[in-house]
């Protein structure tokens, strides 16, 4: 969706619109900066325009890395490094994602890693030359778990 703007137009219709584009999904301040360049909104206006999102509570990094990292884990199934990774690439500072990895229980990663293994193993099919733990390991991580929970699980396991 382009949004014609030209520098001399008032702000409040691109704040409205910018208003509902973060109380419709929780965003970070980096998609909100993409957008307004998508727009060809001046830096100095979007600097404006994203303090007062942030300041109307319509923008919130910490909130955002939270709401993304839970979902992530509990929908995607994915682990604590690809979630990092993922934040990092959204400018997300390190403090907050590590605030927000701590809505991930240990105990509920280990139980998804436990899943995905025996999900992984019921997948493979037996064959000649085949390494089903070289598999395993490799789709897990994959997903973002660190090798030492997975080899833990696998050991547990006797895969």
């Amino acid at each position: 969706m382009t949004i014609p703007y030209s520098p001399d137009e008032p702000l409040a219709p691109l704040l409205q619109k910018l208003e509902h584009f973060c109380a419709y999904q929780e965003r970070c301040a980096l998609e909100v900066r993409q957008k307004l360049s998508e727009w060809k909104v001046p830096v100095a206006k979007a600097y404006v325009i994203i303090q007062h999102l942030k300041e109307n509570g319509f923008l919130d990094d910490a909130r955002f890395a939270r709401i993304f990292a839970g979902g992530k884990f509990r929908h995607n199934k994915w682990g604590r490094v690809k979630i990092r990774y993922e934040l990092k690439r959204r400018h997300i500072p390190e403090e907050i994602i590590s605030k927000a990895l701590d809505v991930i229980s240990d105990e509920e990663y280990m139980k998804t890693i436990r899943e995905l293994i025996l999900k992984k193993r019921q997948e493979i099919k037996e064959g000649k030359n085949l390494n089903i733990r070289e598999k395993i390991i490799t789709f897990v991580i994959g997903k973002g778990f660190e090798f030492d929970p997975v080899a833990e699980v696998l050991k547990e396991l006797k895969i």
